[in-house]
């Protein structure tokens, strides 16, 4: 068994969440009445509307069908009542070609998507400006540009146990499996004002199996903090080339922990570190990351100057070694 199949094994629960909630056999919940909080939906149209119309604490229950669109929401759920989007993998959400739209845009806080498939989109699954969200066990691959996007000063978002794949369909350059902040060349048009960073802070991506991006399989832009990267198993990430994408991991923020990851098969590094923009691309530590086979460069390459850069000493299945700083 490969190491990504392996990996998409551990995230099967997507199909354990969905029964949890009492979705029957074509994953369809009661209708919503005063007394539940689950809206059933089974067509696009009725998704549109439950996304323009779900209160904080609800449930939006997707049956197993396809759903072709552009699908968003701005509604707010809280801390305490979250707002869930959820439905199995033979739930798929589509635009319905890879050279067009946002299959899902959520512009809302506190959001749980869960389970169901994101696929044949120009993007797959956006998150502005929407803090504390939870993406879980979705399948997003099949895409022409990134799979999930965390931009606009998302802040605390989590993405977790998903399987994503195959992006970069129509524009290699924009592959990104996951994609952090905004370039500060784009600070403009997302945040109003060149000036002001994409402040996307504290994301957690942790056990997601990451294969065959055409860009890296994640890109943490400059302007961002404090996030994690652990435990995702990475397969043939970044191995186009095109605006230097060339590693599984590019690294650009600051006081990033990337830690206990593992996989095969890259253009040149597994990771790297680059300051694009004077002051970000600091103290980001590496420990416990394993390489299979196939990485021709450095696990981990450092090319910024900013300082706190670490790299723990270990032994490496790199053909180059560990990294061109000191470890320690």
């Amino acid at each position: 068994m490969t190491i990504f199949r392996r990996a998409i094994a551990r995230i099967a629960f997507a199909a354990a969440a969905v029964a949890a909630l009492g979705l029957g056999a074509a994953g369809v919940a009661p209708a919503a009445t005063a007394a539940t909080t689950t809206i059933a939906v089974s067509t696009a149209s009725q998704l549109k509307s439950a996304l323009y119309a779900v209160k904080p604490g609800q449930t939006i229950a997707l049956a197993d069908g396809v759903y072709t669109g552009t699908f968003s929401s701005s509604v707010n759920g809280t801390a305490t009542a979250p707002i869930t989007l959820i439905g199995s993998r033979k739930a798929v959400i589509t635009t319905g070609s890879t050279g067009s739209g946002t299959a899902l845009l959520v512009k809302g806080d506190h959001w749980r998507l869960t389970g169901f498939r994101v696929t044949t989109a120009q993007k797959g699954v956006m998150l502005h400006d929407s803090d504390y969200t939870i993406v879980s066990g979705l399948d997003v691959g099949s895409i022409g540009h990134e799979a999930v996007h965390v931009r606009a000063s998302s802040v605390g978002v989590i993405i977790r146990k998903s399987t994503i794949h195959d992006t970069g369909l129509t524009k290699a350059g924009y592959g990104e499996g996951v994609y952090v902040g905004s370039a500060q060349s784009n600070w403009g048009s997302i945040m109003g004002s060149a000036t002001t960073p994409d402040r996307s802070d504290r994301v957690i991506i942790e056990d997601n199996a990451i294969a065959n991006t055409s860009a890296e399989g994640i890109d943490i832009k400059e302007g961002t903090t404090g996030g994690i990267v652990r435990r995702n198993v990475f397969t043939r990430a970044g191995y186009s080339g095109a605006n230097y994408a060339d590693s599984w991991v590019d690294v650009k923020g600051d006081g990033y922990r990337i830690e206990s990851n593992s996989g095969s098969t890259a253009r040149l590094d597994a990771f790297q570190v680059h300051s694009v923009l004077a002051g970000w691309g600091g103290d980001n530590v590496f420990s416990g990351n394993t390489i299979v086979s196939g990485v021709p460069g450095h696990e981990v390459r450092v090319e910024s100057r900013e300082s706190g850069n670490r790299v723990l000493c270990t032994t490496s299945n790199a053909r180059l070694g560990l990294t061109n700083i000191r470890c320690g």
